[in-house]
């Protein structure tokens, strides 16, 4: 599991703030702002992208589609849905 250093805008106090995550095949992250202390939600289908695997070989695995993140410098976040 490969984890980045990301960078959040926080939709509450607007402050960017970094966080550790772990890039997997989540469809949402929900992260807190370490300054508000606000909850957050990052909707990553926006930034997904389908992508596969090329090989230059005869003798290549199957080919696995699979969906790749392009994320921007600063993620924006919204607030999260209350649920009644």
């Amino acid at each position: 599991m490969k984890k980045e250093r990301l960078t959040f805008a926080c939709w509450h106090c607007q402050r960017e703030y970094t966080l550790l995550r772990a890039t997997d095949g989540a469809a949402q992250w929900f992260v807190q702002c370490p300054y508000c202390e606000k909850e957050a939600v990052v909707d990553l289908a926006p930034y997904r992208k389908p992508g596969t695997d090329i090989f230059k070989s005869v003798d290549a695995p199957p080919a696995q589609p699979g969906d790749t993140l392009t994320l921007p410098a600063v993620i924006p976040t919204s607030a999260p849905k209350v649920e009644e």
